[in-house]
């Protein structure tokens, strides 16, 4: 289920419902795995995104008695994930490891006609992720949620609780950013 049907199903189901924590766990445990392996990057394994969307709806867990309703569910998940996501990165030891992690992976891309393809699929992917993980995380959350999760600026401002300036401001930076590492590395012609 994407960002999209999660929507849906908040507005299907009305802000009325009372979720449970098992509830929410149910209908959005596979969006929040998504969510945070796209926020953490493709050198994160399995075992670590697992633990922190665990540590997403033991936050959520904690959080839903105070939930007023006055977003939709999705984005005070989304919200709670991005904080998660964001004080793991803090760490510089575990920013370090993040980095060798990527360097040392193997990118898991489509399946191409060629080998030739997949190789330079591969590369790009690397290239990309390389630049994108240099950025520092509150532009990342930003830059992954628009381009990558495809909200809008609104949405992105609400999920992380920023005004949407600041949106667009760490946006803009993050591309200027992801672009500039690009060219460097000579990706970019």
């Amino acid at each position: 289920m994407g960002w999209q049907s999660a929507l849906e199903l908040d507005e299907a189901v009305g802000q009325s419902r009372t979720w449970t924590i098992d509830a929410l766990f149910r209908a959005h445990v596979e969006d929040v795995a998504r969510i945070v392996a796209r926020l953490m990057g493709p050198q994160t394994s399995a075992a670590d995104i697992d633990d922190l969307v665990q540590q997403v709806f033991i936050a959520a867990d904690r959080a839903l008695p105070k939930f007023r309703g006055d977003s939709k569910i999705t984005t005070w998940l989304y919200g709670i994930a991005s904080r998660v996501v964001l004080h793991n990165l803090r760490g510089r030891r575990r920013y370090k490891q993040m980095i060798e992690r990527f360097e040392a992976s193997q990118l898991d891309v489509p399946a191409s006609t060629s080998v030739d393809e997949t190789v330079a699929a591969r590369e790009s992917l690397r290239l990309v992720w390389g630049a994108l993980l240099r950025v520092a995380p509150k532009k990342r959350l930003v830059f992954v949620l628009f381009e990558v999760e495809g909200m809008t600026a609104p949405e992105v401002a609400e999920v992380l609780g920023v005004s949407e300036d600041t949106v667009r401001t760490r946006l803009r930076r993050a591309r200027r950013e992801v672009m500039a590492s690009l060219e460097r590395s000579g990706a970019t012609t």
